[in-house]
Parts: structure tokens; C-alpha cells; sequence
């Protein structure tokens, strides 16, 4: 435990010589004082931790004394006028099981693709034309379970399993996988919106992927606008930038030859339309306010929607 706290943590510090010092708080524990002490971080003014007792002492400089007590006064109303943190309906446990059972799914999905006419998967891959002009819009979700090669779908499995097992935690297990299906969707169909005229097919879960870590960024850069202690420029900036840095990693073949199928369109769509439903599920704090029926309910529409895109896409199948 620290007397004094660190200045290599929070800056200004007040130095230790005999300068005139003002107690501005008293607090039972070192975390209370720390907190009051990010106050006096935030308007730069210069302070100190000290132990008195079993108490904590919050100093400042006799010459700040009036406004540290000002803004502390401030903060203590803020913290009283804050919304109570709502009560889940039903706490879900966050279980692991969903990641094996997406994997066998996509495993067997690529099995199937290899045994089955090609006809068929001509019939679900995101034709831009078919989508556009023909208003097939279930190949937006079918191309998400078709894949090129055993590396292709092997890395989609990698990276998607890894993004969505940082997601569950914060959706829930039938939120997350909902979400996943529904921003590869919606990443396949702008993708075919912005090519226009222009024929475009595209295969792979890859969309849906990187719509997972476009959740994961905007949900996170919101939970981080929500506090006051995490406000501020760079705490903002971190998620997207990190985001942002993935994307440009993992989304995009360069100039190899050996990726020059790589669609990073469709990477980049994915990532933005999990960007806008991320933030839509933070704001509306869709995981506490979702019981463990709905969960439920909601993983089971995720596989549905997959199963209804290939039962429209093969109607004779």
C-alpha cells in the first residue's frame, strides 16, 4: 500500500517539503481517495494522498483549497445524480459451448459444400446482381457459411472464435451469435450495394468476423463515454484505433499475390455495420435487459436465419 500516491500514476503531485497543505477530504479506504484524487488530476491541480489512521487524506496546496472543494463538491453531486445501474432480468452464465457448436457448424457447412452439385453453391454465394436486381437477399446470409479453401475457413474459425468469445461475456450467448449473423448479413448486402452495376460474388464468414470485432470496438468506446473517469480523448480513441489497426491486419491480403482474393470491401462493410449495431446494443444495454428466454431464443434465430437463407436458396433441396 502506498502513503503517498505515486506521481508516475497521477500528476501534479504536491512535493514533500514544509508548503502550507489543506485536507480538502477524509476517506475510509485508499480506493474512495484515489477516486476523489482523478478530480484534482483531471483540473490539474497539484495534491497529495497521505495516510492518517485508519483514515485517507486528500491535500492540496492552501491556495487551491476553495476550488478543489468546489469541484469536489461538483463530483459528489454527479455521483449522486447517476442513474442506478439497471438489474439484469436474468443472468445468463456465460458458457463456452456456443464457440464448439459454431465450429462444428462451419466445419460441416464446408463438408457439405464439397459433397453437394455446385449448383447449390452457386445458388448462396453474394452474387451482387442476384442480391441487387433479383432481390435474393437470403445469399447475403448463405455466402456467410461458404468458403474457398480449408486455410480460408480454418482463419475465419481462428479469428471469429476469438472475437466472439470476447463478446459473450458482454451480450450474452444468444445476443452475440444474433448480432455476428446479422452485421455478416448487413456487411454482404452494403458490399453489394456499393459495387453498383458492377457484378460482384463473394464467399466466406469473413464479413461476419470482423463485424464481431466492429462490435466489440463500439461497445467498448461506449462503455468507455459512459464513465467520467474513462471520457476523455485518449481513453476514446484506444478502441477505435485498436479496431481500426485489426481491420487493416487481418482484413486485407496487400499485395501477395497469394491473397489477391481477399475482398477487404466486404471486411470493411462488416466491420461497420457490427460498428452501428455494437453501439445500438450498448446503448440500449441490451444484455442486462435481456432474460434467459430471449437468449435463447435469439442463438436459436441466429441458426434459423442460416437454415431459412438455404431452404429459400434451394427451394428444391
Amino acid at each position: 500500500m502506498f502513503d503517498v500516491w505515486p506521481s508516475a500514476v497521477l500528476m501534479p503531485e504536491l512535493p514533500e517539503d514544509d508548503l502550507p497543505l489543506a485536507v480538502v477530504g477524509r476517506y475510509p479506504d485508499l480506493a474512495t481517495a484515489r477516486e476523489r484524487a482523478l478530480v484534482a488530476a483531471a483540473r490539474e491541480i497539484a495534491h497529495r494522498i497521505d495516510r492518517d489512521g485508519d483514515a485517507w487524506l486528500l491535500l492540496v496546496g492552501l491556495e487551491a483549497r476553495a476550488e478543489m472543494l468546489r469541484e469536489l463538491a461538483l463530483y459528489e453531486i454527479e455521483q449522486r445524480e447517476r442513474p442506478p445501474e439497471p438489474a439484469p432480468l436474468s443472468e445468463e452464465p456465460v458458457s463456452t459451448i456456443s464457440l464448439y457448436v459454431a465450429a462444428w457448424l462451419l466445419g460441416t457447412c464446408f463438408f457439405l459444400q464439397n459433397v453437394v452439385p455446385s449448383a447449390w453453391v452457386d445458388a448462396g454465394t453474394a452474387d451482387s446482381t442476384a442480391i441487387l436486381q433479383r432481390g435474393e437477399w437470403w445469399r447475403t446470409f448463405t455466402a456467410l457459411t461458404l468458403h474457398a479453401d480449408l486455410p480460408h475457413v480454418a482463419a475465419n474459425l481462428a479469428t471469429g472464435l476469438l472475437f466472439s468469445a470476447f463478446l459473450l461475456p458482454q451480450l450474452g450467448t444468444g445476443l452475440t451469435w444474433l448480432a455476428i449473423v446479422l452485421s455478416g448479413a448487413l456487411g454482404n448486402a452494403i458490399n453489394s450495394w456499393a459495387y453498383g452495376r458492377e457484378t460482384h460474388v463473394a464467399i466466406g464468414a469473413s464479413t461476419a468476423v470482423f463485424g464481431a470485432l466492429g462490435l466489440l470496438v463500439s461497445m467498448d468506446f461506449v462503455s468507455r463515454f459512459a464513465s467520467a473517469h474513462t471520457r476523455h480523448r485518449w481513453q476514446l480513441v484506444l478502441p477505435i484505433g485498436a479496431g481500426l489497426a485489426l481491420l487493416a491486419y487481418l482484413g486485407s491480403g496487400g499485395d501477395d499475390p497469394e491473397h489477391a482474393r481477399i475482398d477487404y470491401m466486404a471486411h470493411f462493410w462488416g466491420f461497420t455495420a457490427g460498428l452501428l449495431l455494437g453501439a445500438l446494443a450498448a446503448l440500449l444495454r441490451l444484455r442486462q435487459r435481456t432474460p434467459l428466454l430471449l437468449q435463447r431464443l435469439a442463438a436459436t434465430s441466429a441458426v434459423l436465419l442460416l437454415v431459412v437463407a438455404w431452404r429459400l436458396a434451394n427451394p428444391r433441396g
